[in-house]
Protein backbone atom coordinates (compact mmCIF):
# COMPACT_ATOMS: atom_id res chain seq x y z
CA UNK A 1 0.00 0.00 0.00
CA UNK A 2 2.88 2.36 0.79
CA UNK A 3 4.23 1.91 -2.73
CA UNK A 4 0.84 2.67 -4.25
CA UNK A 5 0.55 5.77 -2.04
CA UNK A 6 3.99 6.95 -3.15
CA UNK A 7 3.06 6.46 -6.81
CA UNK A 8 -0.19 8.39 -6.33
CA UNK A 9 1.64 11.25 -4.62
CA UNK A 10 4.25 11.48 -7.40
CA UNK A 11 1.56 11.39 -10.11
CA UNK A 12 -0.38 14.10 -8.28
CA UNK A 13 2.69 16.33 -7.93
CA UNK A 14 3.65 15.87 -11.59
CA UNK A 15 0.10 16.70 -12.69
CA UNK A 16 0.09 19.80 -10.52
CA UNK A 17 3.11 21.10 -12.43
CA UNK A 18 1.39 20.67 -15.81
CA UNK A 19 -1.27 23.28 -16.63
CA UNK A 20 -3.73 21.63 -19.01
CA UNK A 21 -6.75 23.73 -18.23
CA UNK A 22 -7.64 27.39 -17.83
CA UNK A 23 -9.07 26.49 -14.43
CA UNK A 24 -6.57 27.08 -11.60
CA UNK A 25 -5.58 23.81 -9.95
CA UNK A 26 -7.47 21.62 -12.47
CA UNK A 27 -5.73 18.37 -13.38
CA UNK A 28 -6.55 15.31 -15.43
CA UNK A 29 -6.61 13.22 -12.26
CA UNK A 30 -4.22 10.43 -13.17
CA UNK A 31 -3.34 9.99 -9.50
CA UNK A 32 -6.94 8.77 -9.19
CA UNK A 33 -6.04 5.70 -11.24
CA UNK A 34 -4.21 4.42 -8.16
CA UNK A 35 -7.35 4.89 -6.04
CA UNK A 36 -9.36 2.99 -8.66
CA UNK A 37 -6.82 0.15 -8.72
CA UNK A 38 -6.84 -0.11 -4.92
CA UNK A 39 -10.65 -0.09 -4.89
CA UNK A 40 -10.71 -3.09 -7.23
CA UNK A 41 -7.65 -4.99 -5.98
CA UNK A 42 -8.08 -4.41 -2.26
CA UNK A 43 -11.09 -2.71 -0.68
CA UNK A 44 -13.19 0.41 -0.35
CA UNK A 45 -11.58 1.06 3.03
CA UNK A 46 -8.06 0.86 1.56
CA UNK A 47 -8.99 3.05 -1.43
CA UNK A 48 -10.49 5.65 0.89
CA UNK A 49 -7.44 5.67 3.17
CA UNK A 50 -5.06 5.93 0.22
CA UNK A 51 -7.00 8.75 -1.45
CA UNK A 52 -7.34 10.81 1.73
CA UNK A 53 -3.69 10.30 2.68
CA UNK A 54 -2.63 11.31 -0.84
CA UNK A 55 -4.57 14.57 -0.65
CA UNK A 56 -3.19 15.30 2.81
CA UNK A 57 0.43 14.52 1.93
CA UNK A 58 0.31 16.37 -1.39
CA UNK A 59 -1.15 19.33 0.49
CA UNK A 60 1.81 19.25 2.87
CA UNK A 61 4.44 18.68 0.15
CA UNK A 62 3.04 21.31 -2.20
CA UNK A 63 2.49 23.86 0.56
CA UNK A 64 -1.28 23.98 -0.02
CA UNK A 65 -2.44 22.36 3.18
CA UNK A 66 -5.66 23.98 4.41
CA UNK A 67 -5.85 26.27 1.37
CA UNK A 68 -8.79 26.41 -1.06
CA UNK A 69 -7.30 23.87 -3.50
CA UNK A 70 -6.65 21.46 -0.61
CA UNK A 71 -10.29 21.56 0.46
CA UNK A 72 -11.47 21.26 -3.14
CA UNK A 73 -9.23 18.22 -3.65
CA UNK A 74 -10.44 16.73 -0.40
CA UNK A 75 -14.10 17.30 -1.32
CA UNK A 76 -13.58 15.82 -4.77
CA UNK A 77 -11.72 12.76 -3.52
CA UNK A 78 -14.12 12.10 -0.66
CA UNK A 79 -17.25 12.23 -2.82
CA UNK A 80 -15.73 10.32 -5.73
CA UNK A 81 -14.41 7.48 -3.56
CA UNK A 82 -17.76 7.09 -1.80
CA UNK A 83 -19.66 7.01 -5.10
CA UNK A 84 -17.12 4.69 -6.78
CA UNK A 85 -17.37 2.31 -3.81
CA UNK A 86 -21.16 2.27 -4.10
CA UNK A 87 -21.09 1.84 -7.88
CA UNK A 88 -18.55 -0.99 -7.65
CA UNK A 89 -20.80 -2.71 -5.15
CA UNK A 90 -23.68 -2.74 -7.66
CA UNK A 91 -21.45 -4.70 -10.03
CA UNK A 92 -23.32 -3.09 -12.93
CA UNK A 93 -20.95 -0.56 -14.50
CA UNK A 94 -17.56 -2.27 -14.52
CA UNK A 95 -14.31 -0.50 -13.80
CA UNK A 96 -14.61 1.89 -16.76
CA UNK A 97 -18.10 3.05 -15.79
CA UNK A 98 -17.11 3.35 -12.14
CA UNK A 99 -14.14 5.49 -13.16
CA UNK A 100 -16.24 7.86 -15.29
CA UNK A 101 -18.90 8.18 -12.60
CA UNK A 102 -16.13 8.80 -10.07
CA UNK A 103 -14.69 11.57 -12.24
CA UNK A 104 -18.08 13.26 -12.49
CA UNK A 105 -18.60 13.11 -8.73
CA UNK A 106 -15.04 14.30 -8.18
CA UNK A 107 -16.00 17.50 -9.99
CA UNK A 108 -19.21 17.75 -7.95
CA UNK A 109 -17.22 17.37 -4.73
CA UNK A 110 -14.71 19.99 -5.85
CA UNK A 111 -17.45 22.43 -6.79
CA UNK A 112 -19.29 21.83 -3.51
CA UNK A 113 -16.14 22.35 -1.47
CA UNK A 114 -15.24 25.39 -3.58
CA UNK A 115 -18.62 27.00 -2.93
CA UNK A 116 -18.22 26.34 0.78
CA UNK A 117 -14.61 27.63 0.97
CA UNK A 118 -14.99 30.61 -1.35
CA UNK A 119 -18.46 31.47 -0.11
CA UNK A 120 -19.81 32.07 -3.60
CA UNK A 121 -21.52 30.08 -6.34
CA UNK A 122 -19.41 31.80 -9.01
CA UNK A 123 -17.35 28.59 -9.20
CA UNK A 124 -20.36 26.88 -10.81
CA UNK A 125 -19.40 28.62 -14.07
CA UNK A 126 -16.32 26.37 -14.24
CA UNK A 127 -18.37 23.17 -13.97
CA UNK A 128 -18.96 22.60 -17.73
CA UNK A 129 -15.24 23.00 -18.46
CA UNK A 130 -14.31 20.76 -15.54
CA UNK A 131 -16.72 18.07 -16.73
CA UNK A 132 -15.45 18.44 -20.30
CA UNK A 133 -11.96 17.59 -19.03
CA UNK A 134 -12.92 15.08 -16.34
CA UNK A 135 -15.14 12.72 -18.32
CA UNK A 136 -12.49 11.80 -20.92
CA UNK A 137 -9.95 11.65 -18.07
CA UNK A 138 -12.28 9.22 -16.28
CA UNK A 139 -12.37 7.05 -19.41
CA UNK A 140 -8.57 7.08 -19.66
CA UNK A 141 -8.18 6.41 -15.93
CA UNK A 142 -10.62 3.50 -16.18
CA UNK A 143 -8.79 2.02 -19.17
CA UNK A 144 -5.41 2.33 -17.42
CA UNK A 145 -6.83 0.81 -14.23
CA UNK A 146 -8.41 -2.07 -16.13
CA UNK A 147 -5.18 -2.80 -18.00
CA UNK A 148 -3.08 -2.59 -14.83
CA UNK A 149 -5.34 -5.00 -12.95
CA UNK A 150 -5.24 -7.41 -15.89
CA UNK A 151 -1.43 -7.25 -16.01
CA UNK A 152 -1.19 -7.50 -12.23
CA UNK A 153 -3.05 -10.81 -12.34
CA UNK A 154 -0.62 -12.09 -14.97
CA UNK A 155 2.44 -10.89 -13.02
CA UNK A 156 1.10 -12.35 -9.78
CA UNK A 157 0.49 -15.72 -11.42
CA UNK A 158 3.97 -15.79 -12.98
CA UNK A 159 5.66 -14.85 -9.70
CA UNK A 160 3.83 -17.54 -7.73
CA UNK A 161 4.64 -20.33 -10.18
Amino acid sequence: MANFLAIAIVLNLIESAIALSPIPGAKLGFANVVTLIILYMYSFKDATALALLRVLLVGVLAGRLLGPTFYMSLGGVALSVIVMGLMKKTNFFGILGVSVIGSIFHVAGQIGAGIFVIGSTVILYWMPVMLFVSIPAGVITGLIGKKFISLWGTWHTEINH
